[in-house]
């Protein structure tokens, strides 16, 4: 049997090599090295090729010519042939929000995970994180008592280092982004690959995960697993990486040393991300009516109490700030203002002096709310048209069911200029731009004059220069909109200036309100 290679062998080597892309040939011939010892992430733009990368060099993507080798595998017996991806269980993991995004998609409806008697005949987190789920094992195959046992060992590992323990009974619907997020880094651990690669690792993180994720990071390689970074900001680059490969348009543009800098906490008004939690807000002005009204509100799905007599009050034009760590409870919380969860009913739920009671019609109160999410965003029917989605927010629909009057067409169409995407208006949802998909959510969310908009991580998945161009658009929106702002997040940076007011979370309790 042949001798596998030692660790300090090469991971990928490129020589000369062109991929097949979806629209022709990309990373036209390029030269590429990806060393044991070295700490690389890969980098560029939205739209610049770091998926199709991925692919690429983890042999998924054709070979036009060139060649692609995988060193560290070159004396794996079980390495049938990497340059088509077969790729030997161990060797190479990737954890990845195309994942991530599939599982939000799979969900039926958007509101599933809101419905407990329905989730709960959805496969659980112990189903997902099962040997033959995690291995991709034929059905009828068998392993063997080492790789039961080596499995076992890394399956337990792994839940105590992600604390996944409280989860496992949980439906995988159910899950916050956040742990999502978590889980398909750990399961993508469980596999002990050889080289893991992460893309947008720290996406819907909260900070004490993002910390603990980076010193894991850090210490991986030590222990026998190279990391692979993708990212598109430089915040979201660990602080260990030393090399980085800058991709532009489907081409290589840079491969050496990181010359990006590293993470910055700074709100946009110049305010420090870290003091906004502790700075005591503008006084309230008073208000005839609140725009939303909770009181001790409770949600219990099954044994697990979601959140825990909360109570909170909204008026005209406050600008909130919600925060909290992953599976805090934000997500919940905002879904009982959307009238999105089955549980409102049994809680003091007021939107706009309306009350969500028996014969009260959800409609009424959703035509209050403007709303934009990565759940809405997974969710909504790729063929519409730009125009036709921001158009939906008159119904609350997922796409266009019904005609429209004059004075809805020339509203969707104002709000469409508004966001700067005239040009856009007839476009698919699905060939649009990650920011311009936002966008078209927000405009969506203004079309029908909301009393408040619900903003739940709206910048998650976007690189810099997205996030600032979103920013501005939302400012921009503020000024013209007088509707409240709640705006969920756990990147304290990229808030609105105006936000001064600001509800933190913990175990579904609020546990600060300034």
């Amino acid at each position: 049997m042949a001798t596998i290679p030692s660790r300090d062998t090469d991971y990928v080597v490129l020589q000369k090599a062109t991929f097949r892309g979806p629209a022709g040939p990309v990373f036209v011939n390029t030269d590429f090295r990806l060393p044991a010892g070295e700490r690389w992430a890969i980098r560029g733009a939205s739209g610049s090729g770091k998926s199709l990368f991925v692919a690429g060099v983890t042999g998924r993507l054709p070979l036009l010519s060139g060649s692609l080798r995988h060193p560290f595998l070159a004396g794996d017996p079980r390495c049938v042939d990497s340059v088509y991806g077969v790729l030997p269980t161990r060797s190479i993991a990737v954890a990845s929000m195309a994942e991530h995004r599939a599982l939000m998609a799979s969900r039926a409806f958007h509101q599933l995970r809101w419905h407990g008697s329905l989730a709960s005949q959805a496969a659980t987190v112990a189903d997902f994180l099962s040997q033959g789920e995690v291995e991709k094992r034929n059905p009828f195959s068998v392993s063997t008592p080492e790789e039961t046992a080596r499995f076992f060992a890394a399956y337990a590992r792994e839940v105590e280092r992600f604390a996944l323990s409280p989860l496992l009974d949980r439906p995988l619907v159910a899950l916050s982004n956040g742990e999502l997020h978590r889980l398909l880094i750990a399961r993508a651990l469980m596999l002990d690959p050889r080289l893991l690669i992460v893309v947008d690792p720290y996406a819907g993180i909260d900070a004490p995960t993002r910390d603990r994720l980076t010193a894991l990071f850090a210490a991986l390689p030590d222990a026998g697993t190279a990391v692979l970074h993708v990212a598109a900001r430089d915040e979201d680059v660990a602080p260990d990486v030393t090399h980085e490969v800058w991709l532009e348009a489907g081409a290589v543009a840079h491969a050496g040393p990181r010359t990006t800098p590293g993470r910055n906490e700074t709100r946009r008004d110049g305010t420090p991300a870290s003091n906004l939690l502790g700075r005591v807000c503008e006084a309230s002005r008073p208000a005839a009516q609140a725009v939303l009204e909770l009181r001790q509100v409770t949600v219990r799905h099954g044994c697990v109490t979601l959140l825990d007599r909360v109570d909170w009050t909204i008026q005209p034009g406050e600008r909130w700030a919600l925060v909290g760590p992953n599976g805090a409870g934000k997500s919940t919380l905002l879904s009982l203002a959307l009238a999105d969860n089955p549980q409102a009913y049994a809680n003091h739920v007021v939107v706009g002096g309306r009350r969500l009671e028996p014969g009260t019609s959800i409609w009424d109160l959703k035509r209050l709310v403007g709303w934009v999410s990565p759940e809405l965003d997974v969710h909504y029917p790729r063929a519409t048209p730009a125009v036709q989605v921001v158009a939906s927010g008159f119904a609350c629909s997922l796409g266009l069911h019904t005609a429209l009057a004059a004075a809805q067409r020339a509203a969707a169409a104002l709000w469409i200029d508004r966001l700067g995407l005239r040009d856009r208006a007839e476009t698919a949802y699905g060939y649009l731009s990650s920011l311009d998909c936002r966008l078209t959510l927000l405009a969506r969310a203004c079309v029908n004059q909301p009393l408040l908009l619900l903003l739940d991580e709206p910048c998650q998945g976007l690189d810099g220069a997205a996030r600032r161009r979103f920013a501005s658009a939302l400012e921009s929106v503020l000024a013209q909109l007088p509707a409240a702002l709640v705006y969920a997040t756990h990147e304290m940076a990229e808030l609105p200036a105006s936000v001064n007011r600001v509800l933190e979370l913990a175990g579904g309790r609020v546990v600060r309100r300034v």
